[in-house]
C-alpha cells in the first residue's frame, strides 16, 4: 500500500468583490467626525464639526453644521444640501449631526 502525503502553500481565494447596487438603490454612506469614510472607493477623511457659512449647489449661501471633507484637490466644507464630487461620483450631503461631547457625522448619497 502506497500512502503518498503532499506538503504545499494552497493560495488564499481573492476576496469577495462587492457587487454595484442594483439601479433605483440609494446609496448612502456615513463618516464619522475624525474618521476616514469611503465613497465609492475613495479614502475620504472627515475633520471637525463646527457652525459656519457655506455654499449651496444653487449658489447661495447658508449657515449651518459644517464639517471637512479632506479630498485630494484639497479641503471642503460641505453641509446638508451641499453636493461634493469625489473621484468621479457626486455626492450630497443629506444629513450632519452632533450632539454636544460626542463625535458627530455626516451622511452623504450617492447621485
Amino acid at each position: 500500500m502506497l500512502l503518498a502525503i503532499g506538503c504545499g502553500a494552497w493560495a488564499s481565494p481573492p476576496p469577495p468583490v462587492a457587487a454595484p447596487p442594483a439601479a433605483g438603490v440609494d446609496v448612502i454612506e456615513t463618516i464619522e467626525e475624525t474618521t476616514v469614510g469611503d465613497l465609492g472607493g475613495v479614502s475620504v477623511p472627515m475633520g471637525n464639526m463646527f457652525v459656519d457659512s457655506y455654499t449651496l449647489p444653487d449658489g447661495t449661501t447658508t449657515k449651518g453644521l459644517v464639517c471637512a471633507l479632506a479630498l485630494e484637490s484639497g479641503a471642503v466644507f460641505v453641509g446638508k444640501g451641499s453636493v461634493v464630487t469625489v473621484g468621479t461620483t457626486t455626492w450630497e450631503v443629506v444629513a450632519i449631526e452632533k450632539a454636544s461631547g460626542k463625535p458627530g457625522s455626516v451622511s452623504l448619497k450617492r447621485r
